[in-house]
């Protein structure tokens, strides 16, 4: 990843310059919070002007908002090879569900400051006025009907069963994340989705 502080930026092109910006600004919200940080800190970490930080994300909402974006776009581009080709369309089998679902918790062990990012400014963005409240509500029902389509053959209610996983998954990262990770979050997975999803008997 780029150092926005050692790089020479005369060879930095904007799309680098902005990478950098959202990588540091990562660090400082995972740390602090939306509430917690300001463009003015973060622009001393990344050795530029607040102005310079404001020129490329317009505000600290729109900085936020492109980060979030990022690091969607990032995580769909980082599961998908992890499947299998006939899983990369929405799954329908147990064993598929199960690969999918076990690929994005992998993916999530081993990135736990994405994860304490996510968790922290879900929790601010439970009040309507915070500006991620809309991205998550869009992305939780995103998910949500996601985990239904999966689970639809295989659940008697996929709507509630989407629910519960979307649930476990939150609340083991948070237990996780606040046990300082003593534990195998992938292994703790596994055991937990197969009370959610049990094997036909």
């Amino acid at each position: 990843m780029l150092d926005v502080e050692t790089a020479p930026r005369s060879r930095m092109n904007k799309d680098l310059r902005r990478e950098a910006i959202l990588t540091e600004a990562i660090r400082a919200l995972s740390e602090k919070g939306y509430h917690g940080f300001s463009i003015n800190e973060l622009a001393r970490r990344c050795g530029l002007t607040t102005a310079g930080i404001l020129h490329h994300f317009g505000s600290k909402q729109g900085l936020l908002i492109a980060l979030l974006d990022m690091r969607d776009r990032l995580d769909q581009q980082a599961i998908l090879p992890l499947l299998a080709p006939e899983d990369r369309r929405v799954p329908s089998t147990r064993d598929s569900c199960l690969t999918t679902l076990r690929a994005i918790m992998a993916r999530n062990a081993e990135q736990p400051e994405i994860i304490r990012l996510y968790a922290i400014l879900r929790t601010e963005a439970v009040v309507p006025d915070h500006p991620a409240f809309t991205f998550f509500r869009t992305r939780e029902m995103a998910v949500l009907n996601v985990f239904r389509d999966m689970v639809s053959d295989l659940v008697p209610d996929p709507l509630s069963t989407a629910r519960q996983i979307l649930a476990l998954i939150g609340g083991l990262e948070m237990q996780w994340l606040r046990e300082s990770r003593i534990f195998d979050l992938v292994a703790e997975w596994d055991s937990a989705i197969s009370k959610i999803l049990p094997p036909p008997s």
